[in-house]
């Protein structure tokens, strides 16, 4: 069985890693693109139900207007018909009842024309209102449609940057031992895109834990590859002054 060079594997996973790093950032900025178009639709549907829901909160109001002026103008004509008759009675109760039922008729349209003055001006304070909701809705659509093609575009760069960066990632690892290669993998994906760390000041620099002198020689040897007792990282020196 060939023996593993542990030097040159190292010089392999530096460079793997450097690679990884790189596109674990980027594989992230790339999955955050969907939640931003997403965060302005959220924004546009919200104005869109804003202006629906004034628009029936108008409706409503323009047919409770309608319904008072037309109940105005059915006792308007009461009063005309009553007004009418009182020259017709004969007795002064009936004609005292009669204005007595004018009166009331009167004091209901009075009434009336009170309520249909207050819904005028929630009409118009409606209107008011809604001219600023279609002016929010227009510019939610506007950068809902600007801002979606700008991060689409952005969207299509990564992916162009993280399908290179993954050629150059294949190239590398046909060239890690399959052991070695699968425990790197293993250890990338569980440290969040960091798998090997550097020796500095002997101690690790993933975890910052001290290292015994033991696993500082078992490095420097390189006959096998190293991990930290700690974070699980492997481990390399750039510099042996560093250890």
């Amino acid at each position: 069985m060939q023996k593993v060079n542990v030097e040159e594997e190292l010089v392999h996973l530096i460079k793997l890693q450097a690679l990884d790093s790189r596109l674990y950032g980027l594989r992230r900025e790339r999955q955050s693109k969907p939640k931003l178009i997403q965060d302005l639709e959220v924004r546009r549907n919200e104005e869109q139900a804003a202006v629906k829901a004034l628009e029936e909160k108008i409706k409503a109001s323009q047919v409770k207007r309608k319904q008072r002026e037309l109940d105005l103008s059915t006792k308007e004509d009461s009063i005309k018909k009553f007004q009418a008759q009182l020259y017709q009675l004969k007795t002064n109760k009936e004609y005292q009842t009669m204005q007595h039922e004018i009166e009331g008729q009167k004091a209901d349209n009075s009434r009336i024309e009170d309520e249909i003055l207050v819904l005028m001006q929630e009409a118009e304070d409606l209107n008011k209102e809604m001219a600023k909701e279609k002016e929010l809705f227009a510019d939610a659509e506007k950068h809902l449609n600007e801002d979606k093609k700008k991060i689409e575009a952005e969207m299509a760069l990564l992916d162009g940057e993280i399908s290179t960066l993954e050629a150059q990632r294949n190239e590398i690892t046909v060239l890690v031992d399959k052991k070695i290669l699968t425990h790197y993998e293993k250890v990338l994906a569980g440290k969040d895109g960091v798998a090997l760390s550097p020796v500095k000041g002997k101690s690790c620099q993933g975890c910052f834990m001290n290292l015994p002198p033991q696993v500082i020689n078992e490095i420097k040897m390189k006959d096998k590859i190293v991990t930290c007792d700690s974070c699980a990282r492997i481990l390399y020196i750039e510099n042996e002054e560093d250890a």
